[in-house]
């Protein structure tokens, strides 16, 4: 049962990613990619055995599954097979052998240092268990709520029960539950703690992060920020708690670089990615509405500009199908408020009385306490940005659908914090802003990266097209 707790999502994923990008990809990179959709579709399955009324229980979402990647898989039968054949026809380790002496001595020590990394992170994560307050009072302890019942209500209720007079049930159960259900799906799987899921999303995020690059920049280049992106000290110590801030900072920045892969190549795959992975982060958390305002202006004008008038809508389609869901099903079942989105959406309301958003004053403890409290170890990350920027602002245009995003990604948290000032009087909790930012961490890096390549080693897919 341990074996099929990870095999089931990759098979799943492995067919979700057959059906939607059925262009190559490295075996490395579709697997990683096939991780993260697979848990993130197997989560949805185990709603949507909610909302029909049956449990999500080990039995049942197996056999909903199983039918999902039979019915995928019928639809392209003699590919799948072909693929399948050529796939078991490569031997891995004569290609790893061959990776490693086509490697330069600098590049083999970039490697051996990522391995290390990887690895320690791997250890550290899995040896210990879930022991962080809000993952042991919320998170999990929803998962394991949702284990005992097997059904949003009934755990909902048992826990309304046990603490009778509270009031907490909506503080526990408000939050978007992908992470809880992935937990829920390991402790039915057989699985002591969950913390598989997060040291294996971070190696796939290792992964996918190079994928990325090194299509466009030498691999050494590539190596070389995929070992810093690894190595951020935030992102490196949330990856190995039960919390759901790296996941959401995993589907938040892969949704962001397939949707630079849709400019540059105008591929219906990658945007129809971007759309699934960018509402999958807010399956994970409930605050990517704000960020998703720029991507949507993005994606309108590159798709009008191009005539491709469709293809904003079809990104919209795909990212409000699953960022919506929890939203709906909390508010007309559970009735709950649904966590920290009201109060920001409420905060929009203040936007209408310009007086209250043009506060001077209060713009400017805000921008204070956000450089030297809250963000106050993000410093280097913003220098690193700006001195690249300047030394090689005739690069930037090349960019500049991703140096808008990350733009537009740093406008609206800055806006979000200020409404949320407005909204509550308690508003300055320096941890959970921390938190929040470093899902713009390796995007960041990954525009850093691109724009300090050599010009010259860049690849070209598409002419034109190419530009971000």
């Amino acid at each position: 049962m341990l074996v099929l707790g990870l095999l089931l999502p990759i098979l799943l994923g492995l067919t979700i990613c057959r059906a939607i990008i059925p262009d190559s990809m490295t075996i490395p990179a579709r697997l990683a990619l096939a991780y993260s959709l697979g848990f993130g579709f197997l989560t949805l399955a185990m709603f949507f055995l909610n909302v029909i009324g049956l449990r999500f229980s080990l039995l049942n979402t197996t056999i909903l599954v199983s039918a999902i990647i039979g019915i995928l898989l019928l639809f392209r039968r003699k590919s799948t097979w072909l693929e399948f054949h050529s796939v078991l026809k490569v031997n891995p380790f004569v290609r790893i052998r061959q990776f490693i002496i086509s490697l330069s001595t600098f590049e083999k020590v970039l490697v051996g240092l990522l391995i290390f990394f990887l690895l320690s992170h791997f250890v550290i994560t899995v040896y210990w268990p879930v022991f962080r307050s809000d993952s042991l009072t919320l998170y999990d302890l929803r998962a394991k709520l949702l284990f005992t019942e097997q059904s949003f209500p009934g755990a909902a209720a048992r826990f309304d029960n046990q603490l009778a007079n509270m009031d907490w049930t909506g503080a526990v159960f408000s939050h978007a539950p992908m992470t809880s259900l992935v937990h829920t799906w390991l402790y039915l799987s057989g699985w002591a703690s969950p913390k598989v899921f997060y040291a294996l999303l971070f190696l796939s995020l290792a992964i996918l992060f190079y994928y990325f690059l090194s299509g466009y920049v030498p691999r050494y280049h590539a190596l070389l920020f995929t070992l810093v992106m690894v190595t951020i000290p935030f992102s490196y110590v949330y990856a190995t708690a039960s919390y759901p801030h790296f996941a959401f900072t995993f589907y938040f920045s892969l949704g962001t670089f397939f949707l630079c892969r849709w400019i540059r190549l105008q591929k219906t795959g990658p945007l129809l990615l971007a759309g699934i992975l960018l509402g999958l982060s807010a399956w994970v958390r409930q605050v990517t509405g704000i960020f998703f305002i720029g991507y949507l202006v993005i994606a309108l004008y590159f798709g009008f500009s191009r005539r491709r008038f469709f293809a904003p809508f079809l990104f919209a389609a795909c990212y409000f199908s699953i960022a919506s869901l929890w939203n709906i099903y909390s508010k007309n079942v559970l009735h709950f408020s649904g966590g920290i989105v009201p109060p920001i959406s409420e905060g929009f309301s203040y936007l209408l009385t310009i007086q209250r958003f043009l506060l001077i004053w209060k713009w400017k403890n805000v921008l204070d306490w956000l450089w030297n409290t809250a963000l106050v170890g993000f410093q280097v990350v913003h220098y690193l940005l700006l001195l690249t920027i300047i030394l090689y602002i005739n690069r930037v245009w090349k960019h500049r659908f991703l140096f808008l995003i990350i733009l537009s990604n740093l406008l609206l948290f800055l806006i979000g914090v200020y409404i949320s000032s407005l909204g509550r009087e308690e508003w300055s909790h320096g941890s959970s802003v921390q938190r929040l930012y470093i899902m713009f961490l390796p995007i960041i890096w990954y525009f850093i990266a691109l724009i300090t390549a050599e010009p010259t080693l860049l690849n070209s897919e598409s002419g034109s097209s190419q530009n971000e």
